[in-house]
């Protein structure tokens, strides 16, 4: 019990302030790309159960500028991947766009939702629990699985360098704990959001599974790169920050 009321005690004030910015983002979204959106075909459930779920999850533990941080880092990372897959063709979108402009913003809304996730784990999982352990033996695994998923784009050198920046961050990094919940947190989002996509035919891989398992766990991998990067800008911010500040004249 102890444990729930620390988790609903994640909900206050801005949740209501959040919840009110996510409906105006999706009815932005909604009304710029209107045109993609086929309501002949009734109620989508599933895609309504994930995106009341990610709303739900992201109204929980609200810190201002962590959430910015991984906002900004989340739609470039997202861009950068997007722009990837779609160029190398390893996967593509049914409006053939490389990459579409309106995939763009659930890039973040993903990566807040999977950080929320993780940080709710990390309220339940007893610390004692092996996550180090856990780290070595499902990252790297998935660096050599995703590497043998993305090998016929090999010899183009947008995938040589996205495989080395993915050995780089499994090698990288000292927060085990945090990163193997961020995997798991990821994979568990990844598994509704890729069936959803594949099995709609959104998008396609090029092995075309509904969907592939690489895909799903991707998720995860990319939500702890994404991490990783948000805490090199927030290290590079601490160390501007007091310059800056120290380079203001004084108010007379």
């Amino acid at each position: 019990m102890a444990r729930l009321r620390a988790l609903a005690a994640g909900y206050d004030r801005r949740s209501v302030i959040a919840l009110v910015t996510l409906a105006t983002l999706y009815v932005g979204v909604a009304a710029r790309w209107n045109h993609l959106i086929d309501l002949s075909r009734g109620m989508d459930w599933l895609l309504a159960g994930i995106w009341l779920f990610m709303t739900a999850t992201l109204c929980w533990g609200i810190e201002v500028r962590r959430d910015l941080l991984i906002v900004a880092v989340g739609f470039g990372g997202g861009l950068v991947i997007e722009a990837w897959g779609t160029q190398t063709e390893l996967w593509r979108y049914f409006t053939a766009e490389r990459p579409p402009i309106w995939i763009l913003p659930a890039w973040p809304v993903a990566a807040l939702t999977i950080d929320r996730l993780a940080r709710a784990l990390e309220r339940v999982v007893p610390e004692r629990a092996p996550t180090t352990a856990a780290y070595w033996l499902m990252v790297p695994a998935f660096v050599v699985v995703m590497a043998r998923f993305v090998w016929p784009s090999v010899h183009l050198s947008w995938t040589q360098v996205v495989l080395v920046l993915m050995v780089g961050v499994a090698a990288t990094g000292q927060t085990r704990r945090r990163d193997t919940l961020l995997m798991v947190a990821g994979a568990g989002l990844g598994i509704f959001l890729e069936y959803w996509g594949t099995s709609r035919r959104c998008w396609i891989y090029y092995t075309g599974e509904v969907p592939p398992v690489e895909a799903v766990l991707a998720h995860g991998f990319a939500a702890i790169a994404f991490h990783r990067a948000a805490g090199v800008l927030d290290a590079a911010w601490e160390a501007v920050a007091p310059r800056v500040g120290a380079s203001r004249p004084e108010r007379v």
